[in-house]
């Protein structure tokens, strides 16, 4: 208030001022102003007043709202102090584990309300609602009721460690025992989402409650520890196994990080442990480490020793690092030493010639370690240490600083630190530098292989294929040859391009130039078969893979196997198997790698290789887990063998140590295969077989039951379902409701499944589909209730449901049994339109069935005009035979004919022609056509000939003969389908 009065005054002033300016000669007065005592003022004066008025308004306005700001940063002060950041906790980091477990089980928990596709979305998108699920199963004990894997994603999502989230496991473990097979579980799909922190804890959480987890997990995990260079950790893992439980490839893995130690004893110890490959396979020691442990057999001068150990598991040697190794030792030890490393060369596979050639080069150019610029190749190899360290960190500078500090002090520089910091600006982006600094190494000839292979890798990450190539084409004109990491980068940018021809052509040129392919290669190849790849493709790679020189592993033949899927060549995976089994290779294949599969050959249909898979597994003694057991049974199930399936989990059941992998998904695939083949009393055997072994139901589960009871017409025993649904605190989704509604109409109970449908709506949790909207619409039609049909119609559009031709069919066939057949016209028409979808062939022989309903038979005859003139309307031999059965009851036999002639493209009738480009004739169903030739047969003298005559143009245009004990009262098998002579095959009927 008081600055507004203020306000007011400075206003009033600035007014007067205004006037007097306007009329200097008028004096100005205020009458509003009690305090303007002379009534006129100068025009100094005047402006004075106002300036000073205004600012003293200004002024305490200020003060009101400096007040109001200082409450509102108090009260902002007081909410961050108790409550914190709003945003804080979403901006920071949090390490976030791979979504999308391959072969991750479906929720099987008792209080699981959602359906497979909702468990499966879940798992890919963790949540603090997940984790809220697993807390409170935690604290009453229960098993989860989603999968563990999805709950240990949540934890990670939210920013969890390792070390939190299996302390988790734990606490849970301790309150449920039963959660052990779910944890054991856990470590598979780890090791495939490469999650090495969690898998190890994982496995030492197993090892804390006297659970032997698989060996191939420990192998897995080494292998990773391994790849990220914890060399340490690969011994501490491999300490954890049994010696005699260890495996080759797991000795080998221990070797590698025990020559990377500089242990040169302990790897050694190692390689004594394995046992000599069979003839024919190789070692699973790679290359490049035996070249690692001879360098340390060189500097303790026991090369002898290594090498013997060597011819003994037939290791074979990487040639260039082999000549790398002799040169660096032939400059630094004795002849001796030297003549030691070229016998093992040459005894272990190396060209003697080559061997020989590369000790002559290194004797020749031996020099004193202490170079001409006063560094010791120690000192080269530190500062090259540096630049690689500053180049992990993205930091050019630093790398540069090193470099030119290097320069500058005179010291002679050998390829190796040019290459590094090549490398360094090609991986901080800086390519002008790098192209820069290449020239000046070619200038002063230290351009070696290694210094190419990185710019080619930096021109192709461009986009540069041109350049690429040219670039080979210098390599080579100036003596350097290219080497497997040339071809592979190459490679890999032709598989990214997704040009086929360029990449087998890259391979061409490598096998010409005398480079073998290793697993690398094989791997790129691999990635970029697809569905649609051809299978000589496939083959040629698993060619390459004989032939590479280092041990095959079982991630490259898992990739091996899932091509094979992916192309459907099950073939070619059994002759691969049996092959690489004769040869004595992967005896140790891992659960999850047979599950896959025993999948793939029971989606195929091989039922006796799963058998085989499976039976391979017990006589190996790969322990299967809940995967590799779901596999089976569904393998099983698939094919049409529940029994056997069913047997199967019992016998797992009566095994302690595999009991724990039987859970609610297997079951719920063993109740799956008896709804299939509507064996309903089997299914509540095994039902309550289930609740008896104690595991617990989801609502996949009773769906399953619920879906035998709709085929059966067993919808009494519905109810006592959904009691157990209530029981267990298993809600029901929309799939529970449409099968139950879908059993009611089957039974021609529809009163019953329109009181399901309001209860449903009722309750609001769900919306009524289209699913349930057409099983209610086709009861209507088995029991001709026309008008409720209409009015579901109506409910259908008002809830924004658009029919489909499914509905319209349905639709058809009511309208036409209650002889409505302008309204079912009309229907096609309206529904077709609004909907923005054109009939199809189903519609169309409902409303024919229809026209002849009403014995509109020239309505009929229109209808296949109108529908053989859509091309995009594919007609097919029920729409014949549904309309030559027609003509028959109508008493026109040659309409009929006509019919029939135009189902084979015969002439000689006056229908409309197909519209579509195939031009292929579809035919008549064989049983219509037995009763077609029977009709004909028995009719009078014209009939006779009219079928003599079109059998006869059958036999020799379409090569369909049809027997005289056909129109006889012969049985169906009494006709058949032959090649005339000089007529196309039409295929048997």
């Amino acid at each position: 208030a008081q600055g507004s009065d203020l306000l007011l005054r400075s206003v009033l002033s600035v007014a007067q001022f205004a006037a007097w300016i306007a009329d200097p000669g008028k004096p100005t007065s205020s009458s509003s102003d009690p305090r303007s005592a002379s009534g006129s003022i100068s025009a100094d004066m005047a402006l004075f007043n106002a300036v000073s008025n205004l600012a003293s308004a200004l002024t305490e306005a200020a003060s009101l709202v400096w007040m109001e700001l200082a409450m509102f940063g108090l009260a902002a002060m007081c909410y961050i102090f108790f409550i914190g950041i709003p945003g804080l906790s979403a901006a920071k980091p949090v390490r976030k584990g791979k979504a999308g477990v391959v072969g991750k089980a479906p929720s099987s928990g008792a209080c699981s309300a959602k359906p497979l596709e909702t468990c499966e979305t879940a798992v890919d998108k963790a949540s603090p609602e997940t984790l809220g699920r697993w807390e409170q199963a935690k604290s009453r004990g229960e098993v989860p009721p989603q999968d563990l894997a999805s709950v240990v994603d949540a934890m990670s999502e939210l920013g969890k460690s390792s070390s939190d989230t299996v302390n988790e496991l734990r606490s849970a473990l301790d309150k449920s025992p039963a959660l052990l097979p779910s944890i054991a579980s856990l470590p598979s799909a780890f090791l495939r989402d490469d999650r090495v922190d969690m898998l190890d804890v994982t496995l030492a959480l197993l090892e804390e409650r006297g659970h032997v987890a698989d060996v191939s997990m420990y192998a897995g995990l080494m292998a990773a520890q391994l790849r990220r260079r914890n060399y340490v950790g690969v011994a501490a893992t491999g300490a954890r196994v049994a010696s005699d439980a260890l495996t080759p490839r797991m000795l080998a893995i221990l070797a590698s990080a025990a020559a990377q130690r500089g242990s040169l004893d302990e790897a050694l110890a190692q390689l004594q442990q394995m046992s000599a490959p069979v003839e024919g396979a190789k070692s699973p020691l790679a290359p490049t480490v035996g070249v690692q442990i001879l360098a340390l057999a060189a500097k303790e001068n026991r090369v002898p020793v290594a090498a013997e150990e060597f011819q003994r598991l037939c290791v074979r040697l990487d040639d260039k690092q082999f000549q790398d190794l002799l040169m660096a030792e032939g400059r630094r030890c004795s002849a001796e030493i030297g003549e030691h490393l070229l016998s093992a060369g040459v005894a272990l596979g190396v060209p003697l010639e080559f061997a020989r050639a590369a000790l002559a080069k290194a004797q020749t150019t031996k020099y004193v370690a202490a170079g001409a610029g006063g560094a010791s190749i120690g000192e080269l190899q530190r500062y090259a240490s540096m630049i690689k360290t500053h180049t992990k960190e993205r930091d050019l500078k630093g790398a540069a600083a090193v470099f030119e500090r290097l320069c500058s002090s005179g010291t002679s520089l050998t390829p190796l630190i040019y290459n590094c910091f090549l490398d360094a600006c090609v991986q901080c982006g800086d390519f002008e530098r790098a192209s820069t600094h290449f020239q000046e190494m070619k200038h002063l000839n230290v351009a070696d292989t290694v210094g190419y292979n990185t710019m080619l890798k930096a021109h192709l990450s461009l986009g540069q294929s041109e350049e690429a190539r040219n670039l080979v084409k210098e390599m080579t004109a100036r003596g350097l040859s290219a080497n497997k990491v040339t071809y592979n980068e190459l490679l890999h940018a032709k598989v990214m391009s997704k040009d086929r021809r360029g990449m087998w052509s890259v391979v061409e040129e490598m096998q010409q130039a005398g480079v073998k392919p290793n697993s690398v290669t094989c791997s790129i190849i691999l990635k970029s078969l697809t569905g649609y790849s051809q299978p000589s493709d496939l083959r040629r790679v698993i060619e390459l893979i004989d032939n590479i020189e280092e041990c095959i592993d079982e991630v490259l033949f898992s990739s091996v196997i899932e091509a094979c899927i992916r192309i459907k060549e099950m073939d070619l995976l059994s002759e691969l198997m049996k092959r690489y089994r004769q040869r004595g290779g992967f005896v140790n294949l891992s659960a999850p790698t047979y599950g896959s599969m025993i999948k793939a050959y029971g989606q195929a249909g091989d039922v006796k290789r799963v058998q085989e898979l499976w039976a391979e597994m017990q006589e190996r003694g790969v322990k299967p887990t809940s995967i590799t057991l779901g596999c089976l049974t569904e393998a099983l199930v698939i094919n049409n063998q529940a029994d056997e399936a069913w047997e199967l989990v019992r016998q797992q059941m009566e095994n302690e140590e595999r009991r724990g992998c039987i859970n609610t998904v297997i079951y719920s695939t063993v109740l799956k295969g008896f709804a299939v083949t509507k064996r309903v009393d089997k299914v509540f055997t095994v039902y309550q077989e289930m609740r008896g072994q104690g595991i617990p139901c989801n609502t996949i589960t009773y769906n399953t039951m619920l879906d035998a009871c709709a085929k059966c017409c067993a919808m009494g025993r519905a109810s006592q379902l959904l009691e157990d649904m209530a029981a267990t605190c298993v809600e029901p989704d929309i799939i529970t409701y449409s099968t139950i509604v879908k059993g009611y109409c089957v039974e021609g109970d529809v009163d019953r499944a329109f009181h399901v449908l309001a209860e449903m709506k009722k309750d609001g949790k769900f919306e009524p589909d289209e699913i349930m909207y057409n099983s209610i619409l086709d009861g209507c039609a088995k029991q001709h209730r026309v008008e409720d049909a209409l009015k579901m119609l109506d409910e259908m559009k008002a809830s924004g449901i658009r029919p489909s031709n499914y509905t319209l069919s349905i639709l058809v066939k009511i309208l036409g049994h209650a002889r409505r057949l302008p309204q079912a016209f009309e229907m096609v028409e309206s529904l077709s339109s609004q909907n923005g979808f054109r009939p199809n062939v189903q519609v169309y022989t409902c409303l024919v069935q229809a026209c002849l309903h009403n014995r509109r038979l020239d309505k009929a005859l229109s209808l296949h005009d109108t529908m053989v003139a859509d091309a995009g309307c594919a007609v097919d031999e029920k729409f014949y035979a549904v309309l030559a059965r027609g003509c028959l009851q109508m008493r026109q036999p040659f309409k009929a004919v006509e019919v029939v002639r135009a189902a084979y493209q015969l002439h000689g009738h006056k229908l409309a022609p197909s519209a579509r480009r195939d031009g292929r004739a579809v035919g008549v169903e064989a049983k219509a056509l037995e009763e077609f030739a029977s009709k004909l047969q028995a009719g009078g003298r014209e009939e006779q000939e009219a079928w003599a005559k079109l059998s006869g143009d059958l036999e020799k245009s379409c090569g369909v003969r049809v027997s005289a004990e056909c129109w006889q009262g012969g049985s169906r098998d009494s006709w058949q389908s032959r090649p005339a002579a000089g007529g196309r095959s039409r295929g048997a009927y």
